[in-house]
């Protein structure tokens, strides 16, 4: 499976050391900008059943971004895809045709702001709140953004090209849900050491960003990808286990792993 060959190649950084956020933008390379895999059928169906539902919010725009969504409807006919969802909006058809979750954002007199997006698979964090806001209100939950990053990122998107780059996160869930728009109260509830393996998993978001043809636009993608701990704990048992031990609370924190929760992991890893 695709996931286990980026696990292999040690996409997932456990390095322990420096700030607990950080860009960590590179060079597509001959790396596929947009790609599908086995599970493509079973994730486009997830998707128009959330579109369809009415009751979950998975895709917004506001006006005047139909030109941004044809750019991207473009791009991904470059790239071989087929087009097979519907909608009147470009980007929501964009959207329900490929696994990716796709945002536009747009220069604006209030910075970088989020335009327009088709978000089924979101990860702790809901579209409606985002909508229209620019990147600091986007990242509010995000430990030490404004001050560590929101200058930096401002500046990168000024001088973003054409050609993609890339970058992965990566988090602990209780749960495999691909929709996720809720961050749990209180935190999540701590796993004991016996169930690990099974009832934690990683949850990682391959992200690519790119200038679009149309000034002032940019193309933020998203693809979710998951797999249990068990095959982290497995592939980079060691490497895991000292980023457990040594990186600070901080780090923990924003992978989503409360300090009772490090204990148990390391009890079933050692």
């Amino acid at each position: 499976m695709l996931f286990q060959i980026f696990l292999d190649h040690l996409e997932i950084d456990l390095k322990g050391t420096g700030p607990p956020i950080a860009m960590g933008v590179r060079k597509l390379g001959q790396r596929p900008w947009i790609f599908s895999d086995d599970r493509k059928d079973i994730e486009l169906k997830l998707k128009a059943d959330l579109t369809e539902s009415g009751n979950k919010t998975v895709f917004l725009a506001l006006p005047n971004s139909e030109k941004a969504g044809n750019s991207v409807v473009s791009l991904i006919k470059k790239s071989g895809m087929e087009l097979v969802g519907t909608g009147s909006h470009p980007l929501k058809r964009a959207g329900l045709s490929i696994q990716e979750d796709l945002c536009l954002i747009k220069r604006t007199n209030e910075g970088w702001q989020l335009e327009a997006a088709s978000l089924c698979f979101p990860s702790r964090w809901r579209l409606a709140d985002k909508i229209g806001r620019n990147m600091a209100a986007v990242h509010g939950p995000v430990e030490d953004y404004e001050e560590v990053l929101e200058k930096k990122v401002n500046a990168f998107f000024d001088r973003l090209g054409p050609d993609p780059v890339w970058r992965r996160n990566w988090f602990v869930h209780p749960n495999d849900n691909l929709y996720q728009p809720d961050r749990p109260v209180g935190g999540d509830p701590i796993i004991p050491s016996s169930d690990i393996r099974e009832k934690l998993f990683v949850r990682s978001e391959r992200q690519t960003l790119r200038a679009l043809d149309l000034p002032g636009w940019i193309l933020f993608t998203i693809r979710v990808q998951q797999t249990s701990l068990n095959n982290l704990i497995d592939t980079r048992r060691d490497e895991f286990t000292n980023w457990l031990r040594e990186a600070p609370e901080s780090h923990h924190r924003q992978k989503g792993i409360q300090a009772e929760q490090v204990a148990e992991i390391l009890s079933a890893v050692t």
